[in-house]
């Protein structure tokens, strides 16, 4: 029984694991997208400079 229990926890952790990656892979996705929408260079949505801009919202 207990090989059972662990077998199904190893399962579920996957499972969470891949909804993380894809949720990181959206966000991504989606911050280029909006970037390119917004006429500019969909790279700048890595530029340290963006995202000190974002965080500056929330002071």
């Amino acid at each position: 029984m207990l090989k059972t229990d662990s077998h199904h926890a190893r399962k579920v952790l996957l499972h969470v694991l891949i909804v993380l990656i894809g949720a990181f892979i959206a966000l991504l996705i989606g911050g280029m997208a909006g970037m390119a929408l917004g006429g500019q260079n969909p790279l700048k949505f890595f530029d340290p400079a963006t995202w000190q801009h974002v965080f500056s919202f929330w002071q």
